[in-house]
């Protein structure tokens, strides 16, 4: 396989990969929580840098080695990935009670989505003032502790992702067939840098698609 046909390859098996149904399953899951667009953005980003990196990781050792990818570890990481995503679930649905939506009405004729503490959220019209003239908006500046074990966990699911599913159909066993180590690094950096930008901006639509809901 020439260069140039391994580069637009891992491009168009990249885009390909990103969007598959169980990733975007849990990307969204977590773009729910901050559904701001430099939020969401951002998981996309993470997601696919974790996801990347775990295939890169894994390729670079399979040229390295002349191994071949167990066949066995497929039906393994298909289990642990549906595991993963049933305690995405749970945890979205565990944090979807903590988001409040402000009303237009007392709120200069706009509404506010953003999650609050268990006893705050009570109070939570109590402690927000907002002037007429501020536009429809989620903020980006509050639970920013959250915010931050949000960021770290979806790196983590891209890092599990990367290591299941069909990422071995479409990336660890091609490289194996390259008979020269460059190629299969350059398909690995292109498969890697196209789901990134394919996930990012999927995360991003996501977030615009709730915040149009809203």
């Amino acid at each position: 396989m020439s260069p140039a046909v391994a580069l637009a390859t891992a491009f168009l098996l990249g885009l390909a990969h990103a969007i598959e149904v169980d990733h975007m399953i849990a990307v969204t899951a977590f773009v729910s929580t901050r559904p701001a667009l430099r939020s969401a953005a951002g998981f996309g980003l993470r997601w696919g840098l974790g996801h990347s990196i775990a295939v890169f990781v894994a390729g670079g050792i399979l040229l390295a080695t002349g191994l071949r990818w167990p066949s066995s570890y497929d039906a393994l990481g298909e289990v642990l990935v549906g595991v993963l995503l049933v305690v995405i679930g749970a945890w979205a649905v565990w944090r979807a009670r903590k988001l409040h939506l402000h009303s237009p009405e007392g709120h200069g004729d706009h509404a506010h989505l953003h999650a609050h503490r268990a006893a705050a959220a009570a109070h939570a019209h109590q402690h927000h003032d907002h002037p007429a003239h501020v536009p429809a908006h989620f903020p980006e500046g509050h639970h920013h502790h959250d915010h931050d074990h949000a960021k770290h966990g979806i790196t983590a699911v891209g890092l599990m992702h990367g290591l299941a599913g069909t990422s071995a159909v479409v990336a660890l066993v091609p490289v194996t067939l390259m008979s020269q180590w460059y190629v299969g690094l350059g398909y690995l950096v292109a498969f890697g840098l196209k789901t990134i930008i394919a996930m990012t901006a999927y995360a991003r639509v996501a977030a615009a698609a709730f915040r149009k809901a809203s």
